[in-house]
């Protein structure tokens, strides 16, 4: 795998590693992101990862590269630097106790698109789950992008509790929850990082609404925060379907495909 301090990255560094996956080295940490650029007129999608099974893969991950042959615009896939050197399998690209790493993987893709000649309008954000909660918060930190999230978590503290607690024992060691929940905040919440950047970014937001656990802990505890802290709001539209067996499970490879071809397309416009 090729390796490039941030500040070095260039075009022909991106272009000779196209399809490939590259390390980014950063402030002194090395972060891992997978190339599928195509034609520079086309939108650009970022991926983020979800849960991944330590049975199946290890780190570093990128979700979904393999289906960029059916992909009509340019991608990147983005591995969750969190799980590295601990027994993760999610992350929420929360980082350590000095860095964010959402923060990072904002930096590194400002500066990408403004190698390949990208305007922000031109980029999108997509994940599921864990990868949803993720897009929605780099989106709000890249104003004038894009978000497509499907059954994203909105609070991290409100994922499941074994989870999380092993999240903040990793990550943040020897401190309190109460400590971590009140010293981070920032991080674990999308309604804060809003709030926090002064940006609503605009978010085709797909929700199963027959997954109990998503509605109750963060679809409507999402939309009530926007409206109790007069967030504003109208540049996300929800997206509901019904689905018993789907449960918290992202929509099919087939229609994930379909719904980012139609939002970065303009075929589904969200007016505001």
């Amino acid at each position: 795998m090729n390796s490039i301090n941030f500040e070095d990255l260039n075009k022909r560094f991106l272009m000779d590693n196209n399809l490939l996956a590259v390390k980014i080295i950063k402030d002194g940490i090395d972060f891992y992101f997978k190339l599928a650029l195509k034609d520079e007129y086309l939108p650009l999608v970022v991926f983020s990862n979800g849960a991944y099974d330590p049975n199946r893969a290890t780190p570093p991950i990128f979700m979904r590269n393999s289906w960029h042959p059916e992909y009509e615009f340019s991608a990147i896939f983005i591995d969750d630097r969190t799980l590295h050197d601990h027994s993760l399998r999610i992350g929420w690209g929360v980082g350590t106790k000095d860095r964010h790493f959402l923060v990072d993987y904002y930096e590194v893709i400002v500066k990408i698109c403004e190698i390949i000649g990208k305007e922000s309008k031109d980029v999108y954000y997509y994940g599921s789950s864990a990868g949803g909660f993720m897009s929605i918060y780099l989106a709000t930190l890249h104003k004038g992008s894009t978000a497509i999230a499907n059954n994203p978590q909105t609070y991290v503290t409100k994922y499941n509790k074994a989870a999380v607690d092993r999240l903040f024992k990793a990550v943040f060691p020897g401190m309190s929850e109460e400590d971590i929940k009140k010293t981070y905040a920032g991080r674990f919440s999308l309604v804060s990082a809003m709030k926090t950047h002064k940006n609503t970014p605009r978010t085709y937001y797909i929700q199963n609404a027959r997954c109990k656990g998503d509605m109750e802990k963060h679809c409507n505890p999402f939309m009530f925060a926007l409206k109790k802290y007069k967030v504003p709001s109208r540049k996300i539209q929800f997206m509901f379907y019904n689905n018993d067996k789907m449960g918290h499970n992202p929509i099919s490879k087939e229609d994930t495909i379909r719904m980012i071809h139609s939002v970065v397309k303009g075929h589904m416009i969200l007016n505001v």
